[in-house]
């Protein structure tokens, strides 16, 4: 049978996608949120509408006179006063003109944040490798040639057995990140490691406690996420087929002290 047409998003969608796109989303909501939105084509094409409207936003509000700005910004913090609603109108062709985009800056909510989710992190986990892997680090069995900020990636073939294939890098919020591929069995991790200070973790993840590593773990599009922080860094491995319980091994597992925590 043919699946029935997906409904159109509700006003309270609207506004949380919104938020989403310019950063302004509480923690507590912002999993639930993108989980929504990865489960569906219709709000998956509205975010991305919204995220280059608000591109469009700040590239026009930056070339405009400093008046204009400094109403808009006014504007936009009187509709951020508790109690009030806000309200998104979606409509063909939102960043097709500066007029437009200036006009949208009282409408969508400001933020300054524009930090990426750890969810986000976790869908990288998904794409495919396009460096080839890093080998050993020299004299140190346990670390591999590849950091984010001085937070080098584990070898786990040299203890659990997962052997690296393959890297990428992207970037998220303004941050670069790089994924480490790990193949076991043919069964594939994707360890991502978020450059700058660390990100809140989803409110409803499950707190778990390994060789004295807080890690936190839940579901995100049929993925398997556990994430966990060092050197106050976020790490996020994610994978289908591999239990919770082994990854969160995995996430704890210091090769005897000499992975850095």
């Amino acid at each position: 049978m043919p699946s029935s047409p997906e409904r159109p998003p509700s006003e309270h969608e609207l506004r949380d996608l919104a938020a989403l796109a310019d950063g302004s989303l509480p923690p507590g909501r912002r999993e639930a949120v993108e989980a929504r939105v990865a489960g569906s084509p219709r709000l998956q094409a509205l975010l991305a509408e919204q995220r280059r409207a608000r591109g469009a936003i700040l590239a026009a509000s930056d070339a405009a006179p400093a008046s204009l700005r400094a109403s808009l910004d006014a504007e936009r913090t009187r509709r951020a006063r508790p109690g009030r609603r806000r309200r998104l109108r979606v409509a063909a062709g939102l960043a097709a003109a500066t007029a437009c985009a200036l006009a949208l800056v009282i409408v969508l909510p400001g933020s300054e944040s524009g930090a990426p989710t750890i969810a986000q992190a976790a869908q990288l986990g998904a794409r495919a490798a396009e460096h080839p892997a890093p080998g050993s680090y020299a004299g140190h069995p346990g670390l591999l040639d590849l950091e984010v900020d001085e937070v080098p990636y584990p070898n786990w073939d040299a203890g659990p057995g997962w052997r690296a294939v393959g890297s990428r890098d992207d970037r998220l919020g303004g941050r670069s990140t790089q994924t480490l591929f790990y193949d076991r069995d043919g069964r594939r991790l994707a360890y991502t490691i978020v450059s700058g200070r660390s990100l809140a973790a989803p409110s409803g993840a499950r707190r778990s406690v390994r060789d004295g590593t807080e890690l936190r773990s839940f579901q995100l599009a049929g993925r398997t996420v556990v994430t966990w922080q060092r050197r106050h860094h976020t790490c996020v491995l994610s994978g289908t087929g591999v239990s919770r319980e082994a990854m969160l091994k995995l996430g704890a597992w210091k090769h005897g002290g000499a992975i850095p925590y």
